[in-house]
């Protein structure tokens, strides 16, 4: 038998669905495993449930904000090592330092960033674990 390939597992965290379905099929394209979460209650307890090795986490979504969301995994010791993507709508700076402060290893603007360059992001992070 071969060695077993340790897959990366990917939590999209986001309440647009054709976003969410754009994200997945680029990432499993990629060869990551994808799970996915369409709001933020939802999104932490897949955490907890999948223990992905990145969240790549919207800011607007039901239920808890994603600021809510980064806030409760990075006060929560075995989740606050996992690194969280923002990828969001709001451009303001007031957000980003707050998302930044609060852990967020990037914070990017939807509008300015296309989804290879979000892939290209996904593994720098996950290969300095």
């Amino acid at each position: 038998m071969g060695k077993k390939i340790n897959v990366p597992k990917i939590l999209i965290a986001e309440d647009e669905e054709e976003l969410r379905e754009l994200y997945t099929l680029r990432l499993e394209y990629e060869s990551f495993n994808v799970v996915f979460a369409a709001d933020g209650e939802e999104a932490l307890e897949k955490v907890e449930k999948e223990r992905p090795d990145l969240v790549l986490l919207d800011i607007m979504m039901p239920k808890k904000s994603g600021l809510e969301v980064l806030r409760e995994l990075k006060n929560n010791p075995s989740t606050q090592k996992t690194p969280v993507i923002m990828l969001t709508v709001l451009p303001q700076e007031k957000t980003k330092d707050e998302a930044l402060k609060l852990g967020a290893s990037h914070y990017l603007v939807k509008s300015q960033i296309m989804p290879p360059e979000v892939v290209k992001l996904i593994k720098e992070v996950l290969s300095f674990r």
